[in-house]
């Protein structure tokens, strides 16, 4: 059996869909949680168990306080899912640029592919 919860917001920005459905199920405590939009200022959550009112206290915050759905976010959203070429594209260059790094007089560390994601998502937030 499935349970429903309908929530109203007084959000003025739509909420950014990646952040926000990991945060209701956090809050909900239930990973497998689902949500849905209804109006620009309606939501609705489904759980499998049902709502106690700290559940509604806790989702209501999580659609409240998720962050804005900007083009900055859009576009870190989109890194964060790039396909394996677009990955391995930046891998090579990874690899290229710490052969160049490790050949210095005094060599530099090498960048991790952890790192070079990193930078490209916060180049991507500050981009408009």
């Amino acid at each position: 059996m499935s349970f429903y919860l309908t929530l109203q917001s007084s959000r003025t920005t739509p909420p950014d869909p990646a952040a926000l459905l990991p945060a209701v199920r956090t809050a909900v405590n239930d990973p497998a949680a689902g949500m849905g939009q209804l109006t620009s200022t309606s939501y609705i959550v489904k759980k499998s168990t049902a709502f106690t009112n700290a559940d509604m206290a806790a989702a209501q915050q999580a659609i409240d306080n998720a962050p804005a759905l900007t083009p900055q976010r859009t576009a870190q959203n989109a890194i964060d899912n790039w396909p394996i070429e677009i990955r391995a594209l930046l891998g090579s260059l990874l690899d290229q640029l710490n052969t160049l790094r490790a050949a210095l007089p005094t060599p530099l560390p090498a960048i991790t592919p952890a790192q070079a994601l990193t930078a490209v998502r916060n180049k991507a937030a500050t981009l408009s």
